[in-house]
Formats: structure tokens, sequence, C-alpha cells
């Protein structure tokens, strides 16, 4: 018996640095969202889209996640080498990028031009150190 409260203890570490509060990772907290059309429902015509943030006071800071076919993201950061599943504290502002296409152009632009750029597309949400979960509402 005593072998298996050992056990339980010692698969902590492990689960601490898989949650990304390992030495060298910064404290990120889990941000889920939807895009969707107002008043619409979800944005489907979205899928492989990406949700782009950058954060207001450091903007090399670009937390992003590819919208699924349901209009639903997560959000990942990028440290170093390594992608990491969640955003850092802070506030950001928004845009919605564009699938990547190897050897050709893009795809036809399916919602207004001013969605894909973080200057014009005034979307701005805060994250909190706490699971959080946002909607990006966008007109068609």
């Amino acid at each position: 018996m005593a072998s298996s409260g050992y056990a339980r203890f010692s698969l902590l570490p492990l689960v601490v640095l898989v949650a990304g509060c390992g030495p060298g990772l910064p404290k990120v907290y889990p941000v889920k969202g939807k895009v969707v059309y107002k008043g619409k429902g979800p944005a489907r015509d979205l899928t492989r889209y990406s949700v782009q943030l950058q954060s207001l006071t450091d903007p090399k800071e670009l937390p992003g996640g590819e919208i699924a076919e349901d209009g639903t993201f997560t959000l990942y950061t990028r440290v170093g080498g390594k992608v990491i599943p969640g955003v850092k504290e802070g506030t950001y502002r928004a845009c919605i990028v564009q699938p990547a296409v190897e050897g050709g152009p893009p795809p036809k632009l399916v919602i207004p031009r001013r969605y894909i750029s973080m200057e014009t597309a005034n979307l701005q949400y805060e994250i909190k150190p706490e699971p959080s979960e946002i909607t990006v509402e966008i007109e068609r």
C-alpha cells in the first residue's frame, strides 16, 4: 500500500512540467473560444483560418490558434522553439489570419478585409490568470 502513495507523488513533477509551469516556460492560462457572425452563429466557413492575438504591452507576443469546422479554436503561445497551450495574462488585440497556401494565391477572402489586420479589426480581449473562453464576433 505504501508504494501506491509514492507512485502518486512521484508523478506530480511530471504533471507540473507538462502543464507548462516548468523552468524556463512562462505562466500561461488555457484559452478557448469561438468565432461567430453577429446574430448568425458559428463562422463555419472560416475553417483553417486562424485567430491571432498580439499583446498590447509586448507586440512580439503573438499567440494564436486554428479555427475548427464548428468555429471553435484553442490558443497557443510560441516560446523559443516550443509551442505551448495557453496565453500569458494581459490585454491583446486580435485579427483573423487566412490559411497558408503553398505555391498559390490565398483563398478568396470570405470576411471583410478589416478583420485580417490588427490595426483595423477592432477586436480586443483581456486574458486573466484563469482558464478563459472568448468569443470573436465579426460581421459578414
